[in-house]
Protein backbone atom coordinates (compact mmCIF):
# COMPACT_ATOMS: atom_id res chain seq x y z
CA UNK A 1 0.00 0.00 0.00
CA UNK A 2 1.46 3.59 -1.24
CA UNK A 3 1.63 6.17 1.11
CA UNK A 4 -0.75 9.00 -0.27
CA UNK A 5 0.81 11.93 -2.28
CA UNK A 6 -1.16 14.42 -1.16
CA UNK A 7 -1.26 17.30 1.25
CA UNK A 8 -2.94 15.59 4.48
CA UNK A 9 -6.55 17.06 4.61
CA UNK A 10 -7.70 19.31 8.13
CA UNK A 11 -9.96 16.32 8.87
CA UNK A 12 -7.11 13.49 9.00
CA UNK A 13 -4.65 15.75 11.33
CA UNK A 14 -7.97 16.20 13.25
CA UNK A 15 -8.79 12.52 13.34
CA UNK A 16 -4.84 11.30 14.39
CA UNK A 17 -5.05 14.15 16.85
CA UNK A 18 -8.14 12.53 18.72
CA UNK A 19 -5.84 9.79 19.15
CA UNK A 20 -6.81 6.88 16.52
CA UNK A 21 -3.33 7.12 14.37
CA UNK A 22 0.18 5.56 15.30
CA UNK A 23 2.89 7.77 14.49
CA UNK A 24 6.50 7.69 13.40
CA UNK A 25 8.51 10.89 13.15
CA UNK A 26 11.35 11.65 10.88
CA UNK A 27 10.30 9.40 8.15
CA UNK A 28 13.38 10.07 5.59
CA UNK A 29 14.05 8.73 2.08
CA UNK A 30 11.31 6.94 0.24
CA UNK A 31 8.23 6.57 2.05
CA UNK A 32 7.37 3.44 0.22
CA UNK A 33 10.13 1.45 2.00
CA UNK A 34 9.16 3.12 5.29
CA UNK A 35 5.52 1.34 4.23
CA UNK A 36 6.79 -2.12 3.39
CA UNK A 37 9.27 -2.08 6.23
CA UNK A 38 6.50 -1.50 8.96
CA UNK A 39 3.86 -3.55 6.70
CA UNK A 40 6.30 -6.21 7.04
CA UNK A 41 7.12 -6.08 10.36
CA UNK A 42 3.47 -5.58 11.58
CA UNK A 43 2.78 -8.63 9.76
CA UNK A 44 5.41 -10.39 11.76
CA UNK A 45 4.20 -9.73 14.86
CA UNK A 46 0.43 -10.42 14.30
CA UNK A 47 -0.44 -6.56 14.88
CA UNK A 48 -2.14 -6.89 10.97
CA UNK A 49 -2.30 -4.22 8.31
CA UNK A 50 -2.97 -0.82 8.38
CA UNK A 51 -5.92 0.36 6.25
CA UNK A 52 -4.16 3.50 4.86
CA UNK A 53 -1.20 5.46 5.25
CA UNK A 54 -0.62 9.38 5.08
CA UNK A 55 2.16 11.27 5.87
CA UNK A 56 2.43 15.05 6.56
CA UNK A 57 5.24 17.80 7.15
CA UNK A 58 6.31 19.34 10.43
CA UNK A 59 4.75 22.78 8.90
CA UNK A 60 1.61 21.63 8.13
CA UNK A 61 0.90 20.59 11.35
CA UNK A 62 2.50 23.54 12.99
CA UNK A 63 -0.10 25.38 10.87
CA UNK A 64 -2.93 23.26 12.06
CA UNK A 65 -2.35 23.40 15.29
CA UNK A 66 -0.90 26.45 16.11
CA UNK A 67 2.33 25.02 17.28
CA UNK A 68 5.32 27.83 17.42
CA UNK A 69 8.86 28.53 19.42
CA UNK A 70 9.96 25.46 21.31
CA UNK A 71 5.97 23.49 20.94
CA UNK A 72 6.50 23.94 17.13
CA UNK A 73 8.00 20.38 15.02
CA UNK A 74 10.70 21.51 12.49
CA UNK A 75 9.31 22.45 9.37
CA UNK A 76 10.88 19.80 6.77
CA UNK A 77 10.24 17.32 9.30
CA UNK A 78 8.20 14.04 7.22
CA UNK A 79 5.49 12.57 9.37
CA UNK A 80 4.07 9.14 8.71
CA UNK A 81 0.45 7.68 10.79
CA UNK A 82 -1.71 4.86 9.58
CA UNK A 83 -5.03 4.51 11.46
CA UNK A 84 -5.69 1.86 14.40
CA UNK A 85 -8.60 0.41 12.63
CA UNK A 86 -8.48 -3.42 12.56
CA UNK A 87 -5.04 -3.50 13.81
CA UNK A 88 -4.48 -6.05 17.52
CA UNK A 89 -3.78 -3.24 19.70
CA UNK A 90 -2.46 -4.52 22.49
CA UNK A 91 0.78 -6.27 20.17
CA UNK A 92 1.03 -2.86 18.41
CA UNK A 93 1.58 -0.93 21.93
CA UNK A 94 4.12 -3.09 22.80
CA UNK A 95 5.41 -2.43 19.08
CA UNK A 96 5.10 1.16 19.75
CA UNK A 97 7.38 0.90 22.65
CA UNK A 98 9.61 -1.40 21.23
CA UNK A 99 10.61 1.12 18.08
CA UNK A 100 10.07 4.23 19.83
CA UNK A 101 6.95 5.51 18.12
CA UNK A 102 4.11 7.26 19.28
CA UNK A 103 0.33 7.88 18.75
CA UNK A 104 -0.19 11.11 17.07
CA UNK A 105 2.10 13.80 18.69
CA UNK A 106 0.38 16.62 18.68
CA UNK A 107 -1.32 16.26 21.66
CA UNK A 108 2.10 15.22 23.59
CA UNK A 109 2.69 18.79 22.20
CA UNK A 110 -0.54 20.56 23.17
CA UNK A 111 -0.36 19.01 26.24
CA UNK A 112 3.06 20.08 27.68
CA UNK A 113 2.65 23.26 26.83
CA UNK A 114 -0.23 23.65 28.88
CA UNK A 115 1.67 22.31 32.06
Amino acid sequence: MKAKNINIAKANLREAYNGSYYTILGAGGDLQEWVDGYNQMLAEEGIGKPTAWFYAKGAAVNKEFGLTGNEAFKARLTILFFPLDDLDIGRLAIFKLRMSDRWFVVEIHLNSSAS
